[in-house]
């Protein structure tokens, strides 16, 4: 209850601070293995009433203990290659 009344109590406000603007128009990053595996095994993961925080530990997991990642890694591995060529035309165009 302590922490309740000190989190009310805080008279400072947070103000954000600016960033850089993304430019709409530059290439998605790369995505990791892990993310490629979970597109693929997202649904299998997912159960009625979990929340995404939920899916991303179990997955999360589940991950640690595969030992062959060799096909996600190989996709990340050409993903990055897409992506290194995609933002280096995007800076020499901008």
């Amino acid at each position: 209850m302590a922490k309740a009344a000190a989190a009310k109590a805080s008279p400072v406000k947070k103000v954000k601070k600016g960033g850089k603007n993304k430019d709409p128009n530059a290439p998605k990053r790369a995505m990791s293995a892990f993310f490629f595996w979970m597109q693929e095994n997202r649904e299998r993961i997912k159960k009625p009433g979990m929340g995404v925080a939920d899916v991303a530990k179990a997955a999360g997991v589940e991950w640690g203990k595969l030992t062959d990642k060799s096909k996600w890694e190989k996709k990340a591995a050409d993903d990055k290659k897409r992506y290194e060529t995609d933002i280096a035309n995007y800076k020499k165009n901008h």
